[in-house]
């Protein structure tokens, strides 16, 4: 059975985004800033999920922010795989939490300002050097509660 796994943070861009790759086995640690997507802010403020890859049983593998509501986006989604009548096998929404998402939040906005922006990339990245280990995981928790058969 195929189905979509999203992995949810307040920044698609960012920490959710490394959750994908690390789950699909393609991150690369040396430098986490060449991952696709990292840092779009156009895709961002779209808000819409975007498609990392696919795993070894054709599941499409999402990154997606949901600002500071990310509880609340969790249970929105899982509540509208009821109402549309799917399955809980048909989306699984794994949240990706790390200890500086409101410094991430804070360095993202104060980043729209373009001069800013060259400063705080290189900030962000350190920080989320900082928090691979955490995000790894997290990562290999959802893969032990989670078995695709």
């Amino acid at each position: 059975m195929i189905m979509n796994v999203i992995f949810l943070g307040t920044l698609g861009i960012y920490h959710p985004l490394i959750a994908a790759y690390e789950y699909l086995g393609q991150l690369k640690t040396d430098d986490i800033s060449n991952l696709k997507f990292w840092g779009d802010r156009i895709s961002e403020a779209r808000g819409d999920p975007l498609l990392v890859g696919y795993d070894q049983q054709g599941n499409g593998v999402y990154s997606l922010g949901a600002g500071v509501d990310v509880i609340m986006t969790q249970k929105s989604i899982e509540q509208m795989v009821k109402i549309f009548d799917r399955s809980e096998k048909d989306l699984i929404v794994q949240t990706v939490f790390i200890k500086r998402e409101r410094i991430l939040l804070f360095l993202h906005r104060a980043g729209q300002i373009k001069a800013i922006n060259r400063l705080v990339t290189p900030l962000v990245k350190y920080l989320l050097n900082q928090e691979l280990i955490v995000i790894q995981q997290q990562v290999e928790n959802f893969r032990n509660k989670v078995r695709f058969d």
